[in-house]
């Protein structure tokens, strides 16, 4: 007769999963709005310095340790150019969620909790997720400046929904811009987000990123990762 434990073990969801390498695992804040509460908004620099801070831990002591990573707002996409954890899916997800969530909770002080998945990359397609992540970061911080000064304005959170739906990244630009805030001018990090990444011995944390989708953005991801980026193809999730 078949053992419970072997039984259970061979009903494990996903436990056969592999993903080849490249690949990407990103995490992302799960309930951080009630964590934010009473925080400066859009952006608090505190919290950008944490979470970078448990992106950085990542590097050291996790058996997780990435090429690089990037991450802005609630979010950190690992690039790995080879499997960690030997491409399981299941170990990779669960202990980069993990492991986040541990690092930025100590960082914080209170219980914070993150999830991830797994996304398999080409190298051509390095390079495409990142300046598609990088895009997002600016869309978020298009968005979330509109919406919090029109909270500020008297709105309540419907309301503010409500006045940007529909609304173009252009002209909720321009409608900050009427109100006095140039959002090409904003700090470059909460534009483009942040890159960790190692040089030599050393571990870094770039601030003052380029825009990834620019020739010296390539230059600047073939100089940190050591892969090159001459040929770029549509990346699709």
């Amino acid at each position: 007769m078949q053992r419970i434990s072997e039984r259970s073990i061979s009903r494990e969801i996903f436990s056969g999963l592999y993903s080849p390498a490249p690949l990407a695992a990103r995490a992302d804040g799960r309930g951080f709005k009630k964590l934010l509460e009473g925080r400066k908004k859009p952006y608090d620099f505190d919290f950008a310095c944490s979470m970078v801070r448990a992106t950085e831990s990542i590097f050291f002591d996790s058996g997780l340790a990435p090429a690089l990573a990037f991450t802005f707002s609630d979010e950190v996409s690992l690039i790995y150019l080879r499997p960690p954890l030997a491409g399981r899916v299941e170990k990779i997800d669960s202990l980069v969620a993990g492991h986040l969530s541990a690092a930025l909770s100590l960082g914080l002080g209170r219980l914070v909790t993150m999830d991830c998945r797994t996304i398999p990359l080409c190298r051509e397609e390095i390079l495409r997720y990142l300046v598609e992540r990088q895009d997002e970061a600016w869309r978020n911080h298009v968005f979330s400046y509109g919406f919090y000064m029109l909270r500020q304005e008297g709105l309540n959170p419907a309301q503010s929904m409500a006045r940007l739906r529909g609304l173009s990244e252009s002209q909720i630009h321009e409608l900050v811009f009427e109100r006095g805030i140039n959002l090409a001018k904003t700090p470059t990090w909460e534009r483009r987000g942040v890159m960790v990444y190692r040089r030599g011995e050393r571990l870094e944390s770039n601030w003052d990123l380029p825009l990834l989708s620019s020739a010296e953005g390539a230059l600047f991801l073939e100089e940190v990762s050591g892969v090159p980026f001459e040929k770029q193809q549509p990346f699709h999730e």
